[in-house]
């Protein structure tokens, strides 16, 4: 009975993207340990670079000065004269508003160059740098230097809670920081009264010259009111009667005239009905019931009559038949006189319209007549409204200013003191920057900054595989084991049976992590087929270097140490290894030498210091390895061995390398893929397992070699050290884990 080891599967793992946050923390951590010096030389990096350029920075000085904002007092001149204020901080919800804008006071480019010809800043020696090349600044270009600098010197700020302003200046010279923050402060005092007193005098300037305008206005309007009463000789009752009167006509010849139009719009519509039916030869019976005449409807009877008649009579008789003759003469009689009364009733209706239009126009002669004579007396009233009222307006906006004008007058002799200095800047006399411990705190902040960016740019460009997530996207075939990194200096405590003590570690160390990771695989690949486990396995790698050789040994030393009889064969007949793991005096006779029957198989086959390990070394290296493992000798070698053996394990060269492990593949039972934590590539990876299972190799799974002590999720518990071994008696043989 066979097991496919092929058909063995492993869970597929999370998909990455789902990481939890433990997960992600995990790996971040493992990060920091595994590249802590990047963040360590970073810091001090930024530490020395933030105080080596603080030393080189100017001391800075600051000084204060305060201004208070009172709240308006209460009206000192009573209820009949209103308070004028041209600056009010307001309450204590319009102060807000007002801060706001003088803080757009204290930014603007004329207060700073205030402040600056205030304080003579054009003239102290080092305000303002030279020029290069000894070129002079004229005195505008001076002056908007000056004025540029001081606005970046000053900061203007509301004291929390309160109606205190700080003007706050900072200066590498602290008797020019206090000397501008008390300029400013004063300048801005200074401006305030200049807005409250020359505001006020010249409002109460420009209603003086206002009222008195005014008042040569009234009298002006006045003037004019009276000539015209004079010239005319009305009252102004006298608009309103000629008024209604003329309203009164208009209206009656309005009333006429729609009603004549009417009249002519029913005549004109009957003649031009009238004419067109003639025109278009139509019969002119139709007329009847256009026009009520009862002779022209006899007569269109007759005429039907007639025609009747005419039209029996024409059946019998020809038409110079006497009978059909005198109706024929009737007939044209008859229409003869349909034509004439159609003739006079044509007549009379044009005769009617062109009546209706005399009367029209001779209506619209007396309504135009009427109209103009509106228009005039309009004229007339506009004008007389028009001098009247701009008399009455002129005369109150004269008694309006005339007494705004005296309550200004008296507002001006009143000086205000809503805005003050509270306290006027001291010469500082410590500096407050540079900041040392801030800028190096700030500088250790950037250091960490740029050395967790250059960790994760650096763990994003590593494209090694470090974690099952990396081998589940490759394949679905599980990990079978994590081998922890072996301690260099543990090692040294070991003694060595071939050329280092880690080949053979399980069987020196047998309670350590690393021999603890090896029979864990050993029970794993037991347990994938508990009743028909592999027999025959073929250990190899993607690259060189990735611990294949120390895997297989090791494997093979925990399968011996189960009892079972094990027989270590090494197949990479270009760079063989085993026997010097295993400290076999000789590789001349193996692999190479029995497939070519120079030996025997009981000859190749030589005994190690491990029980129940035995070791077939590579022999000879051949000039064609792969044709040899190809040969028909070397199936029959292999068939042989498995009965001979419990278990056979091969050491291959890498897949990337050559083909022999594809070949060897063919042969064995299953296939393990042994990975370098953090060496193996991603690429190198996928195109292994591209290749076994391109050729249906029994792929069984891969293992994790040398997993560092710091690589999240893969830390073996110090348990398996303290508890395996704290009750050795003697020697450290402790292997990290």
């Amino acid at each position: 009975m066979t097991t496919d080891f092929q058909d063995i599967r492993a869970p597929l793992p999370s998909d990455p993207d789902s990481e939890s946050l433990g997960e992600l923390v995990a790996h971040y951590w493992s990060l920091v340990k595994r590249y802590y010096w990047i963040l360590v030389l970073a810091a001090i990096v930024g530490i020395v670079g933030a105080y080596l350029w603080t030393k080189q920075q100017p001391k800075i000085y600051r000084a204060q000065s305060k201004i208070i904002f009172h709240e308006s007092k209460p009206n000192l001149f009573g209820r009949q004269i209103e308070r004028v204020e041209m600056l009010d901080p307001g309450g204590r919800w319009q102060f807000d508003q007002f801060w706001n804008t003088q803080k757009e006071v204290f930014r603007s480019n004329w207060f700073a160059e205030r402040v600056v010809e205030n304080v003579g800043l054009l003239d102290h020696p080092d305000f303002l740098n030279p020029l290069p090349g000894g070129k002079q600044r004229s005195r505008e270009e001076r002056l908007k230097a000056a004025r540029e600098k001081v606005m970046g010197m000053f900061k203007v700020s509301l004291q929390r809670d309160s109606r205190v302003a700080i003007v706050s200046v900072t200066a590498t010279d602290p008797e020019l920081a206090a000397k501008l923050s008390n300029g400013l402060a004063d300048t801005y005092v200074e401006y305030t009264h200049e807005v409250q007193s020359g505001g006020l005098n010249q409002l109460v300037n420009w209603f003086d010259s206002y009222v008195s305008t005014k008042k040569k206005e009234l009298d002006a309007a006045q003037n004019k009111l009276q000539q015209f009463k004079r010239k005319h000789n009305i009252l102004s009752l006298s608009y309103e009667d000629r008024q209604n009167l003329t309203a009164n006509n208009m209206s009656t010849v309005n009333e006429q005239l729609m009603k004549v139009r009417t009249e002519l719009s029913s005549e004109e519509a009957l003649l031009s009905q009238i004419r067109d039916m003639e025109k278009a030869e139509e019969d002119m019976r139709a007329i009847t019931a256009l026009v009520e005449n009862e002779a022209l409807a006899s007569l269109f009877d007759r005429e039907a009559k007639l025609e009747q008649d005419l039209a029996r009579l024409q059946t019998k008789y020809l038409d110079n038949h006497p009978e059909v003759q005198a109706v024929t003469n009737q007939l044209d009689t008859v229409r003869e006189a349909i034509q004439e009364d159609i003739d006079r009733i044509r007549t009379a209706v044009e005769n009617r319209v062109q009546v209706l239009r005399r009367h029209e126009g001779n209506l619209e002669s007396e309504l135009a007549r009427l109209k103009k004579d509106v228009f005039a007396l309009n004229e007339l009233g506009v004008e007389y409204s028009q001098l009247k009222n701009d008399a009455d307006s002129v005369q109150k906006l004269y008694e309006t200013v005339l007494g705004r004008s005296s309550e200004l007058n008296i507002n001006s002799m009143y000086d205000s003191d809503l805005i003050q200095v509270l306290e006027h800047a001291d010469v500082p006399e410590a500096p407050v920057g540079p900041n040392t411990p801030m800028n190096m705190a700030l500088g250790l902040v950037a250091g960490l900054a740029l050395g967790i960016g250059m960790m994760v740019l650096r763990d994003t460009l590593d494209t090694t595989v470090k974690s099952e997530e990396d081998v589940s996207r490759v394949t679905d075939k599980p990990v079978l084991a994590m081998l922890p990194e072996l301690d260099r200096s543990v090692l040294k405590t070991l003694e060595p049976i071939g050329e280092s003590p880690a080949d053979t570690i399980t069987h020196t160390a047998p309670k350590s992590s690393f021999a603890e990771g090896i029979k864990t695989l050993r029970t794993n690949l037991m347990f994938m087929a508990p009743d028909n486990p592999p027999k025959l396995l073929l250990v190899t790698s993607p690259g060189p270097g990735e611990g294949k050789t120390l895997s297989s040994v090791n494997m093979a030393i925990a399968m011996a140490q189960s009892g079972q009889r094990t027989l270590i064969i090494d197949a990479d007949l270009r760079r063989p290894r085993v026997h010097k793991a295993l400290g076999v005096p000789s590789k001349e006779q193996g692999v190479s030498t029995v497939i070519l029957d120079r030996i025997s198989v009981d000859e190749a086959i030589q005994k190690t210091q491990v029980p129940n390990l035995e070791v077939m070394t590579c022999g000879e290296v051949p000039p064609n390895p792969s044709e040899l493992l190809h040969s028909t000798r070397f199936h029959e070698l292999v068939d042989e061995l498995r009965g001979r053996y419990d278990r056979v394990i091969f050491d291959s060269p890498p897949l990337a390398a050559v083909s022999d492990a594809l070949v060897l593949s063919q042969v064995v039972d299953g296939v393990l893929l042994i990975l370098k934590f953090g060496q193996t590539q991603r690429e190198l990876l996928r195109r292994s397992v591209e290749q076994l299972n391109g050729i249906g190799a029994p792929f069984m799974g891969v293992v994790f070699n040398e997993i560092g002590a710091g690589a999240a999720g893969y830390r073996y518990s110090y348990y398996y050290r303290y508890s395996y071994e704290q009750d050795q008696p003697e020697g450290p043989s402790k292997i990290a884990s």
